[in-house]
This record gives C-alpha cells, sequence and structure tokens, in this order.
C-alpha cells in the first residue's frame, strides 16, 4: 500500500512557519516538527529550505497575479477594476493569511528568482491604473507610482492586522473595515474635477 504524501502537511508547516518567524528565522527543524515529520521527509520533497519557501513563493504569487490578470482582463469599466483589485486583495489575504503574509514579506528574497515570464502583480495593478488614467478616472502621474499608492492603501492594514496586538484589527473576520480600506485606496489616485 502506497503511503500518502507527506507533501501537503510539509506546505503547511512552512507557511505557518515563514508568517510567524519569518523566513530568516525560520529551521528545518521547526517546519519539520510543525509538520509532525522527520527532516529526512522534508528533504525527500524539497533539497532545502530555500527550495520550499521559492515554491511555496512562486505559487502563491501565481495565484495572486492570476486573480489580478481576471480583473484586468475584464470588460468592466476601468475605475470598477480598481474596486476589484481592493477586493481581491483582501479576499486573497482572507483566503490564505499565512501564504500572503509570507509571500508579501518575502518579495524582496524570493522575487528575483522567480521564473522568466511570471507576472508581477504591481505590473498587472499598473495596466489597470494606466487605462483608468485613459478613461480620464485616475490622476496624472507615473503608473507604476499610483500602483504602489493604491496597494499601499490596502497592503498597510493587512500588516497592521498582522503584526499588532490581538484585537487590534481583525481583517479576516471582520469585513466592516473594507468600505474604508476601498474609498481611501481609490480616493489616492483618483482624478478630481
Amino acid at each position: 500500500m502506497p503511503r500518502i504524501s507527506q507533501e501537503p502537511a510539509i506546505l503547511d508547516a512552512a507557511l505557518s512557519c515563514f508568517a510567524e518567524r519569518g523566513y530568516d528565522a525560520t529551521r528545518v527543524k521547526h517546519i519539520a516538527e510543525r509538520a509532525g515529520v522527520s527532516e529526512a521527509a522534508l528533504y525527500r520533497h524539497y533539497p532545502s529550505k530555500e527550495a520550499l519557501a521559492q515554491h511555496l513563493y512562486s505559487q502563491h504569487l501565481t495565484y495572486y497575479a492570476d486573480r489580478l490578470t481576471a480583473i484586468a482582463d475584464s470588460t468592466h469599466p476601468p475605475v470598477d477594476k480598481l474596486v476589484e483589485v481592493v477586493h481581491s486583495v483582501l479576499a486573497v489575504y482572507r483566503r490564505q493569511p499565512d501564504a500572503f503574509v509570507f509571500t508579501l514579506l518575502s518579495t524582496g528574497t524570493f522575487m528575483p528568482q522567480l521564473p522568466e515570464g511570471v507576472a508581477y502583480p504591481i505590473d498587472i495593478v499598473e495596466r489597470i491604473v494606466t487605462e483608468a488614467q485613459d478613461a480620464g478616472v485616475v490622476r496624472e502621474g507615473q503608473p507604476n507610482l499610483l500602483s504602489a499608492i493604491l496597494l499601499g492603501c490596502v497592503l498597510r492594514p493587512i500588516i497592521l492586522a498582522t503584526l499588532s496586538r490581538p484585537g487590534a484589527l481583525d481583517l479576516l473576520g471582520d469585513t466592516r473595515h473594507d468600505l474604508v480600506i476601498e474609498q481611501a485606496a481609490i480616493a489616492a489616485i483618483r482624478r478630481f474635477p
């Protein structure tokens, strides 16, 4: 009878450890202990902690980018696409908070090692911002800067919710802040008459 793969448990444990401790402070033994496997079992699936982390980063960044690409490719009006970006970022965070936090906080480490052709989320949002500028609903300015401002209005509250004391800001189970985040993000880049 074939053994059940331990890879899903290893991936979940790694995400939890990376999100809680950070990549640098996480050791293979932490991941193995959390997954309930031996370190040897982990090495059967991945040659190193870095390879495991790179796999997780690529997997979750691709999922996030695919969501944003679907929005960019839709036929919705540009301002609606910007609102959808805000909602999508929050939805991706809520779907797998550990993966989102790990991906967000590890961009400098793992993004340069992505295979060629992987879509970067900021580039996708920049397409939408440029379209919204062409439609006259977003202010003039460098599209990548405006994209960073829009995303920053969503990501900073997520970082606050992640790093603040428990109960200070609950974005996982409490959606009542979504409208404030949405309005702030859109207002930050919107063209005013």
